[in-house]
Order: structure tokens, then sequence, then C-alpha cells
């Protein structure tokens, strides 16, 4: 087959010197008499033939630029003893241009022939022409062709080659599934690549709209494949709008059980707790999933209104899913999960956590908090979740601890309390560090805004006091911009709102 599309040609030269095209080999140096003694036909003792062309050469030569003719000419090889050595599967024109570069160091190489001399130079053991081919190919790379240089790296044992190529195929997937080459691959080139973790695409979906376009491309031939290929595919991971629209109603898919079976299960992860869809573990593994910027908006008291705005063009998108009323929660996003901690319906503090993954349009239940309150903070801090202070509905009592969530295990634990306790109050995480701000605490049998802070270190486990803020806030917006923590709006002293902002 075809391996790199031929689009242009260039001349290319050793990446010793962009000027000659001398490959920087001092083993290779062969006095320039022997070129010219070669083209006189002076003293050679071997002719090679390919293809019915004639290359007279010197054994010496040869022997001495390729370990491939230095064993044919130094062991008990038929060819050692004969003055015609026919070699086969490469073409004349490229094995000219080899025994060029075996007297002279020069090559020229351009799409119409590096997968030629990239093969050949395999064959013959000439690991500085490879060099030069790969270099070439390297700077060549891109969605159209990229498959078939990762089969002419294998091909040819270039390692360095195919690496690169893979990394390309992984990371530029949502473009190489548009190329001839990715609908052209063999069954097992195929499988092998969609069932690979590190494939980056926006959804899932992409996946599948895939394998359909591969399997659709030569239907005939390829729908006994249906299984095997659509196996790859992580229906888990998909929104179940998507599953169910369009998924299923693929007639491909409703005609046969086992895809059918498949997509069943994706719909039955989307309906169960996690915890319970432990045989689906496999197929709901995340992809590296390219994330489009994304901003969460929940309504105060009614988050089951949930909208996403998208900075990048402006435009607002509703949630597909419902949420439970609750108010005053505190939200968090880990690992493509929306977290929902706490806060209290209109007569009870809620110690339930929802999650809701943006990709799947999905939510379901986590590990509920140790106590139940609402008016809390919470952030992010090396894939966990700190949550910290609140207030309990039963009597009003505002709390001082602090709980780690481990999002991997769906434990908690307990960390050393705050040194004030708190509630309405706001924290971020900074290089590690727990910053917590403002808020609402007691003075006394009193409660009154405070503007006092504190951060905690997790590796030591212990708070320190820092610098008050300028004015007492509460309920404010509390974010990170380049190392700098801002506080932003929220109630001041006597119920006072603000729109004041501060950096710290």
């Amino acid at each position: 087959g075809r391996y790199v599309c031929v689009e242009m040609a260039s001349q290319v030269k050793s990446p010793v010197s962009t000027e000659t095209g001398e490959v920087g080999d001092a083993s290779l140096v062969v006095p320039k008499a022997y070129d010219a003694m070669r083209q006189k036909n002076l003293l050679c003792d071997v002719v090679l033939e390919v293809q019915g062309r004639l290359f007279p050469a010197h054994r010496l030569v040869l022997a001495a630029a390729s370990h491939f003719f230095f064993l044919m000419f130094t062991t008990d090889m038929k060819e050692s003893a004969c003055a015609t050595v026919e070699l086969k599967q490469v073409e004349p024109e490229v094995v000219e241009q080899l025994i060029e570069y075996i007297y002279t160091k020069r090559i020229s190489v351009n799409m119409s022939n590096v997968q030629s001399m990239l093969l050949a130079a395999d064959m013959f053991l000439m690991d500085p022409v490879k060099v030069t081919c790969v270099a070439f190919l390297k700077g060549h790379l891109n969605a159209s062709n990229c498959l078939g240089m990762s089969t002419l790296a294998d091909l040819t044992h270039s390692s360095e080659l195919a690496t690169i190529a893979e990394k390309y195929v992984l990371r530029c997937f949502s473009q190489v599934i548009k190329s001839d080459e990715f609908l052209e691959l063999d069954v097992t080139r195929l499988t092998s690549l969609l069932q690979k973790d590190k494939v980056v695409v926006s959804a899932e979906e992409e996946v599948y709209t895939a394998a359909l376009a591969w399997l659709k491309h030569d239907l005939s031939n390829r729908q006994r494949f249906l299984a095997d290929v659509l196996s790859c595919v992580r229906f888990p991971l998909m929104s179940r709008t998507f599953l169910s629209n369009t998924v299923h109603a693929e007639p491909l898919v409703q005609n046969d059980a086992e895809c059918l079976r498949m997509v069943i299960n994706g719909m039955r992860y989307h309906m169960l707790l996690r915890e319970r869809c432990r045989d689906l573990a496999e197929m709901s593994r995340p992809r590296c999933v390219r994330r489009m910027p994304l901003i969460a908006m929940l309504k105060g008291s009614v988050p089951s209104l949930f909208h996403f705005f998208n900075p990048k063009n402006s435009t607002w998108t509703c949630s597909s899913s419902t949420f439970g009323t609750r108010l005053n929660a505190a939200v968090v996003y880990c690992d493509g999960l929306v977290y929902i901690l706490g806060g209290s319906s209109f007569t009870s503090p809620m110690k339930s956590i929802t999650c809701y993954s943006i990709q799947q349009d999905h939510q379901f239940s986590r590990s509920g908090l140790p106590t139940p309150c609402d008016s809390l903070a919470a952030c992010v801090a090396q894939g966990n979740i700190y949550v910290s202070g609140g207030v309990t509905r039963e009597d009003g009592r505002i709390l001082d601890f602090l709980y780690c969530f481990n999002t991997k295990t769906n434990s908690w634990q307990t960390q050393p309390n705050m040194l004030k306790a708190r509630c309405c109050h706001r924290s971020v995480e900074v290089d590690g560090l727990i910053y917590v701000c403002g808020g609402l605490t007691c003075n006394g049998r009193s409660r009154v805004v405070t503007n006092k802070c504190e951060v905690y270190d997790p590796s030591t486990q212990q708070w320190r006091v820092l610098c008050p803020m300028t004015h007492p806030r509460k309920d404010h917006g509390l974010v990170v911009v380049k190392d700098r923590i801002y506080a932003i709006g929220g109630e001041g002293q006597r119920g006072k709102k603000t729109c004041s902002g501060q950096q710290f």
C-alpha cells in the first residue's frame, strides 16, 4: 500500500549539513577516486542487477557502507562468489541513489521516493540513510498520512518515527478519522487504535461516529466485524440523549443482538449508581477528552436550573439533567465532574453529594458529608475536595471542621479544625495551600461578618493566620488568577451589599 502521500518534492540533505547534504558519519568516508573509477567501470568486481538494469561497483566499498553487503561478500553465501548479484524487492532508481550515496555521501529524498528509500535503507542496513528519511518524514507528518507513516515505521523498524506518528494519531484523532487512510485501515489496526485510552476526543460520540464510518465504507465486507469494532466504543461515556436517539436508532445496531446489549449496558450505567456498575468499569474508563472551556451556573435556590456558558462563542446551554432543590450548597469541579456538596432543603440540612458529568450529561450520588450542613465552603487541592465550616440547621451552630474527600476511594478523612468557626465563607487553593477567607462567625452570642483569613497546608496539616481582608464580607466570590486571590462582592456588616473587590 501507499504509506506517504505524494504532495511535493524537495531536496533533503543530512541533518549535519543543510547546504551540501553530507551525512556526518566518518566511518563512510570513501576516497573520491573510488567514485571516479566506478563511473568508468575500472576495477569493479561486482555488478548489481535490479530489474534488468546493471550497476557496476566495488565489493570493498559496498561492504564498508552496508552491513548487508558486508555479510553477503564475507560469508559462505553464494553471492560472495558471483560476479553479478540480483537484488529483488527494490526499485532500480532507489538502488542507483543508494550507490551514489555510498560513493559520494549525498542523497536526494522527496515525497516520491522517501518510502522506497526508507524500505531499501532498512533492507541494506544503512542507518545514516534511514536517519535522513525519518527526519524528512517527521517534517511532513500530517493528519492525512500519519497512519501510513506509522505502518511504514513498523515495516522498517524505525522506532523514533513509530513513536512520533502514534502520538500524532492519538493527539489529532478528530482530523485523522476524516482521512482516506483511516477508512482503509485493516480491522486489526482499527480496533487497536479505538481501544487506546490516550485517544484525544471531544466526546466518546466521536469514536462511535468514526467506527461507524469505517464499517459503512465497505459494509458488504466489513459487516461481519460489526460487534468487534463497536466493542471498542465506550458506550457508558456517551450522553443518554445520544445513546437513545442516535445509537439505538442505528439499523446496524438494532439488527445485531450483541451490539444492542452493549448499548443497553451503556444506558444501564446512566440509570444506576456507579458502585452498582462494576462490571462496566473497563468500558467506562475515561479517555483523554479535549474539554471545552465551560462555566457552569446554578441558580441559588433552584439548582435544577443548570446552565453552561461557553466563553469562546458567548453562548448558553441548558443541561437536560434535573437536580433536587437545595439551598446554600458548595460547588466544585474535579476530574471532569461537578460536585454539589451539602446545602439544605426547605426543611433540613443535607449530607448528600450530587456529581454531574458534563461530558455524559449524567448525574449520580457519592458518599455524603460526615456532618449535614449548609453555607459551607469547598475547593479542590491535589485531586481531593476539602470542605470547611458551615452551619447546622437544627441548632444554628457554626462549624469549624475541615474534611478531605478522596474522589478515588469515595471516602472522607477528618483534618485539623479551622482556627475560627465560620459559615458563608469561601475557600480556594493556590500552590497546594488552602486559603479560607471571610464569612460569618460568632462573637459571643451575636454573629458578625468577618474579614479574617487563614491558610491550611495539607502536607503538614497545619493552620496559620493570614492577614485580614480590608473589608469584612460573606457570600462573596473568591477566585484565583495568576497566583493572586481576588475577593469580589458579597455582603458586609448590617447586610449591606458590596460590589467592591480586593486582591491578595
